[in-house]
């Protein structure tokens, strides 16, 4: 089983709700955490996020940067 990855999202405008229920739809209910934490939000995820999810995550939850 893989390493969980810590990302960091900047979304100004997003609210926690909607980074949740984008990651349940991606990985299942209870594979990732969503915390907010010095003015971004921390994401403890299963795996690092593939280009195509990293696109969709930005069109659907208008994120202005993903790191992980």
């Amino acid at each position: 089983m893989p390493k969980p990855v810590v990302a960091m999202v900047r979304a100004t405008y997003t609210e926690q709700n909607a980074l949740e229920t984008f990651f349940t739809g991606l990985f299942g209910p209870g594979r990732a955490q969503v915390i907010w934490k010095r003015g971004r939000y921390q994401c403890t995820l299963p795996r690092p996020l593939q280009q195509d999810e990293i696109d969709k995550l930005q069109q659907t939850v208008h994120v202005e940067h993903y790191q992980a």
